[in-house]
């Protein structure tokens, strides 16, 4: 059934959502970076009113889970980094429905990214293929952004994903991160450090035990509010490795998974229906090595309340989403709680809590 015909949702809303369905499908008659851009203008213009009407915690019951450092979310769905990379429009994502948000990535430093085109759309894929190469305004103009805000975490968590420069060499990766963190300390409710982007030279290679062991060294206590992002192309048993050592070295989790690094039919990471199983696989692997003691948050191929509930049974606390946004529009939040209740309803659940890990159950 198409979203603005939910039978329980008001004339207002069903005339909201076939709205932005439509506008959706016009933007994506643009070059993709060109209609990213359009649309995160008219959000950080404030041009777009809330568009759900009803909460979605009066909306829907049973969903809330409890994510650790960031705190009780009304339902399991954020925004993954990479869709405001700098911290333009989280209120306009907020009034999307979005229980968390997480901006960036964000470098230290300012850097323009790679040459364009950069982003490119597989639409019979429901398919991304992106090398974006953190494209950043750097991290003290996105921190300056950020305290403007007087941001309401326990309203809508909000967290700030840092990257090293791309001209920083590994051996100098630890102080980017720090630097990074610093410029933040205090701003964001969680802070996730990307190991993981396909688009910067050597970055995956930090995505190794020693490197974590290094970095935890360096931040010290902080280290416990630090989620690390990791790629799904690493075998199993080095997976496992690094999720050990990040739980080992008090790390707060692990976010799987960033982008599938391709190279054709263009160069670069590739997310969207593609990634699914990969990442799925990845939560499967990490849990088997941490046994539930390490939180993870999904990321990666979650574009149905199917593939959500998928995660979740995978022992992920919440999910988050970029390409789902892409094909789905701006009512993609509600869409995907709609049908993750349809799934929980089928398959004998009332609380989200419930699902979470059930699958090794």
């Amino acid at each position: 059934m198409p979203s603005w015909r939910q039978p329980h949702w008001s004339l207002k809303e069903r005339l909201a959502c076939l709205a932005s369905e439509k506008g959706t499908a016009l933007l994506r008659l643009l070059p993709a970076e060109m209609a990213h851009n359009i649309g995160m203008t008219i959000l950080e213009k404030g041009w777009v009113a809330p568009i759900l009407g009803r909460s979605l915690s009066t909306r829907f019951s049973g969903l809330s889970t409890d994510v650790p450092g960031i705190g009780r979310l009304t339902h399991p769905i954020g925004l993954a980094a990479g869709f405001d990379k700098d911290c333009r429009a989280p209120q306009g994502f907020a009034q999307m429905g979005f229980s968390f948000i997480e901006v960036g990535t964000v470098t230290p430093q300012p850097q323009p990214g790679n040459p364009l085109p950069r982003m490119f759309r597989y639409p019979e894929q429901m398919a991304l293929i992106n090398r974006m190469g953190f494209n950043s305004k750097g991290a003290s103009v996105v921190s300056q952004r950020l305290g403007r805000l007087n941001w309401d975490h326990d309203k809508t968590a909000l967290g700030v994903n840092l990257g090293k420069n791309k001209d920083t060499p590994t051996h100098l990766a630890i102080a980017d991160y720090a630097m990074a963190y610093e410029t933040f300390r205090g701003k964001a409710r969680y802070y996730v450090f990307n190991l993981s982007s396909p688009n910067t030279p050597g970055l995956r290679d930090l995505a190794n035990t020693d490197f974590v062991r290094q970095l935890a060294g360096e931040l010290g206590r902080d280290v416990c509010h630090i989620w690390l992002k990791l790629d799904p192309d690493m075998g199993k048993k080095n997976l496992q490795n690094l999720v050990e050592a990040i739980g080992d070295s008090g790390f707060q989790g692990v976010i799987l998974s960033n982008t599938h690094r391709v190279e054709w039919p263009e160069k670069g990471g590739l997310s969207g229906h593609p990634l699914s199983l990969m990442a799925g696989t990845c939560l499967e692997w990490a849990y088997e090595a941490h046994k539930g003691d390490l939180p993870m948050i999904a990321s990666g191929g979650i574009l149905s309340g199917s593939d959500l509930f998928d995660r979740l049974a995978r022992g992920a606390l919440a999910a988050q989403i970029y390409t789902a946004l892409v094909y789905r529009g701006p009512w993609v939040t509600v869409q995907l709680l709609v049908e993750l209740v349809a799934e929980m309803k089928l398959r004998g659940f009332d609380q989200v809590s419930e699902v979470i890990g059930s699958y090794y159950q």
